[in-house]
């Protein structure tokens, strides 16, 4: 088997240090799954420590064994390079004294998992950032929680997704990606084609950002001595995960600048206005579906088109799925870099340095 070649990911003068918690929400009841007992919310957290506290120290597992075989199952591929089952990250280890840092909150996309972007998320904290990565129960891979419990994804889900069923979602959304006009014209054909079809992900949005806030709620109780929340946060997400990244720019005041990594803008923006720089990447087959956030804003917006790529390939999947079809032409080393160059960028100009 060829030897999975991954990214130099710790580019910064910080180790990398990491610890899990999770959340029980007590005010939300679970509408997915078994449909019982309050929603929860698994979180990864990535921050900067220095680089003599991890002498010695083993590296962490990006994921459990039943993850992995979650992983495995869902993805039909098997990962077996070592590489690809530790990182260069640590867990449990001390932060950096006397030093508190921006942070970043980072949301995956629908049916991937908590851990599914780990080598840009070590690089940001690496470089002088907390990275919060939020699980999404049932919607994601798989999610596990500090009292043992563990949850996959809900097949049913993929039953109710579209409201007129898939193969007519499927026929729209080609002709939506293939349609010409200004970025005002392409947003007007996705808004009916998501208001037609996707109203399941349009209520599922707003439930995200609050898994989202319960997980900041959280963190400023648990890290406050090590975040800076004077700058306020930062978000970023791939998919659906960097839909909430906008979601949440628009709706949350916590939040002062995001990323979208390649997820069709999905939400109710009717009359609203954006006023905090934002970022959208995505690849040049789904430009049609993030048009929206290019257009009614009072805020820096940056729009950067990859050529080559493919939705799957703007995650750690480009390592280990051997499809193009999926992940994209580019290598993944170049994706690697460019991907991780634009977050640093625009998080040390928007975040970091306000």
């Amino acid at each position: 088997m060829k030897k999975i070649q991954l990214p130099e990911y710790i580019t910064g003068e910080y180790a990398v240090g990491t610890e899990c918690f999770s959340i029980t929400d007590n005010s939300r009841t679970e509408l997915l799954g078994p449909k019982e007992g309050p929603r929860k919310i698994a979180v990864r957290v990535y921050y900067p420590t220095e680089k003599a506290n991890i002498k010695g120290l083993e590296k962490a597992d990006i994921f459990t064994e039943r993850k992995k075989i979650a992983l495995q199952k869902a993805y039909l591929v098997k990962v077996k390079d070592p590489a690809m089952l530790k990182a260069d990250y640590y867990e449990n280890v001390a932060p950096v004294e006397n030093k508190k840092f921006p942070l970043i909150i980072y949301n995956h996309g629908y049916n991937a998992y908590v851990e599914c972007n780990t080598f840009l998320c070590c690089l940001l904290a690496s470089n002088g950032y907390v990275v919060a990565s939020v699980g999404h129960a049932y919607e994601a891979v798989a999610n596990e929680y500090e009292d043992g419990s563990f949850d996959v994804y809900d097949k049913h889900i993929n039953k109710i997704m579209y409201d007129k069923g898939v193969i007519k979602a499927i026929r729209d959304q080609k002709k939506v990606l293939k349609a010409k006009g200004t970025p005002e014209e392409l947003f007007e054909k996705f808004d009916v084609f998501q208001k037609q079809h996707c109203t399941y992900i349009l209520k599922r949005l707003p439930q995200w950002a609050q898994d989202t806030m319960q997980a900041v709620n959280a963190i400023k109780e648990k890290y406050a001595d090590r975040i800076d929340f004077s700058k306020g946060i930062g978000a970023t997400g791939h998919s659906l995960g960097g839909a909430t990244a906008y979601y949440l720019c628009h709706h949350e005041e916590d939040f002062v600048c995001g990323i979208n990594i390649d997820g069709g803008v999905f939400g109710e923006y009717d009359g609203m206005i954006m006023r905090k720089p934002f970022l959208q990447i995505c690849c040049e087959e789904n430009y049609n579906v993030v048009t929206r956030a290019l257009i009614h804003t009072e805020a820096p917006v940056q729009c950067e088109i990859f050529a080559d790529m493919k939705h799957l390939g703007f995650t750690d999947a480009k390592f280990y799925v051997p499809l193009k079809s999926l992940a994209g032409k580019m290598p993944p080393l170049e994706m690697h870099e460019r991907l991780s160059n634009l977050h640093l960028e625009f998080f040390e100009k928007n975040l970091k340095n306000r």
